[in-house]
């Protein structure tokens, strides 16, 4: 049985490196030709795939991924489907109710988490990017943020939304004020984490903590390869696809705010 790769784009790269990494000689499929690598099996159309499979990673298009993930899902193969992994909840509800399917999650997979306090007054959130994803900011880089919110508090609402250059994101986690402000191709990318007035700070790029201005941990930490592990290993969180439900019907929800 093999695993099969889909989109060798950006980030089908990076899954490919952490495969040969650990050993693993997948199948590749994209549609550019020019993609091809190496001697690995290769092949431009999905269904044209002649290997079996037993775990499929998709990176691809959004606008692809249902498609592609039902149809080895209904196979009965295992699918790592990159985010967001759908373009709206009801498309998404196609493909939910596997019990194979997972939702990239890799900052889950940060050591910051392990530092989140008990008690939180408000969370102060920049995931600024270098480079350019699809959708938009929101749906491409302040998803992670909203998944991780969802591993500490219950509730989530979104009460504003501003666009712009940089887009600035305010809600509340059960009842605990929270903004998010994230942007493409910024000139000083970040993914931190300002909780209580700065008092407590982690930094999801540098796997750093902050605290009262100390540095108090730090960890070289490959959570790309940790994620596909635990995927390929079948200790994936099978809850992240329900979360990846809740953050589809938040980001939806912005269409009955006023968006200035």
């Amino acid at each position: 049985m093999h695993i099969l790769l889909i989109g060798l784009g950006n980030m089908g790269k990076k899954y490919l490196s952490k495969l040969e990494e650990m050993g693993k000689l997948p199948v590749l499929c994209d549609r550019d030709p020019n993609k091809a690598v190496g001697s690995y099996p290769f092949y431009c159309h999905f269904e044209e795939v002649k290997e079996p499979v037993k775990a499929v990673i998709i990176a691809v298009d959004p606008a692809e991924h249902v498609k592609l993930a039902k149809f080895f899902l209904e196979s009965g193969a295992s699918v790592l489907l990159e985010k967001p992994p759908a373009l709206s909840k009801r498309e998404f509800m196609e493909i939910y109710h596997y019990p194979t399917l997972y939702i990239s999650e890799i900052e889950s997979f940060s050591s910051c988490l392990d530092y989140f306090p008990k008690n939180v007054e408000e969370v102060h959130i920049e995931r600024l990017g270098r480079g350019r994803g699809y959708l938009s900011p929101l749906w491409d880089l302040a998803w992670h943020d909203l998944y991780l919110l969802q591993l500490f508090f219950k509730d989530l609402q979104i009460t504003s939304l501003k666009v712009g250059d940089v887009w600035h994101l305010e809600g509340k986690a059960d009842g605990v004020p929270f903004s998010i402000k994230t942007a493409w191709e910024h000139p000083n990318p970040s993914r931190r984490w300002f909780i209580n007035r700065g008092s407590l700070i982690l930094d999801f790029a540098k796997e750093e903590v902050w605290k009262e201005g100390k540095l108090i941990h730090k960890e070289n930490r490959d959570k790309l390869r940790l994620m596909v592990e635990s995927f390929l290993s079948g200790n994936f969180d099978h809850r992240s696809k329900d979360r990846a439900m809740k953050n589809l019907e938040l980001l939806e929800s912005l269409k009955a705010i006023d968006i200035s």
